[in-house]
């Protein structure tokens, strides 16, 4: 009866030892994700921002063409002075907006780049952690087995104690 006791001990002290796996940079993994995503819409919003100076570009890109076209069908005609300056004055001020909305643009793509080269530093750090994450869930499975097969070990024992045939001596207690 006292092997069974023991045994029975013996189980107790292996359940608690065997434990699932924690990664103990688990938290740190949390907030590297909560990063990455961060960084994910900084990124598209540094996108949809070129985007859109882009596109007001290539508006007022439009307009300057709607422009000079006024103004060459206006020398084809009667020449009005008054409106082929204020034509040729509007051109150029097509070209002064088309060259500042080109300095936005540079500005929007560098705003984007610098969102990308924090993404992809956040992306790194966060796959960095996660292949130590594998590396020791890894070095966790092998002990897993090891401790898997110990218990199944100390259930046979257990088994093969209390199907033992009882002594004759214990029987008249």
């Amino acid at each position: 009866m006292t092997a069974f006791v023991n045994t029975a001990a013996l189980m107790r002290l292996m359940r608690f030892l065997m434990k699932k796996f924690i990664f103990d940079l688990q938290g740190v993994l949390g907030i590297k994700e909560k990063l990455e995503g961060q960084a994910r819409v900084d990124f598209g919003m540094a996108r949809a921002r070129l985007t859109a100076e882009e596109e007001k570009k290539e508006a007022l890109i439009a307009r300057r063409k709607s422009y000079e076209e006024e103004l060459k069908s206006s020398m084809d005609g009667v020449l009005n002075i008054v409106e082929m300056n204020r034509l040729k004055n509007a051109v150029d001020v097509m070209n002064e907006r088309i060259r500042l909305q080109e300095t936005e643009i540079r500005k929007a793509q560098r705003q984007m780049e610098s969102a990308r080269v924090k993404l992809n530093k956040v992306v790194q750090e966060r796959k960095t952690i996660e292949k130590l994450r594998e590396k020791k869930l890894e070095e966790y499975k092998p002990l897993a087995k090891v401790e898997e097969q110990v218990e199944q070990n100390y259930n046979m024992i257990d088994n093969v104690i209390n199907n033992l045939p009882q002594d004759p001596e214990e029987k008249k207690e």
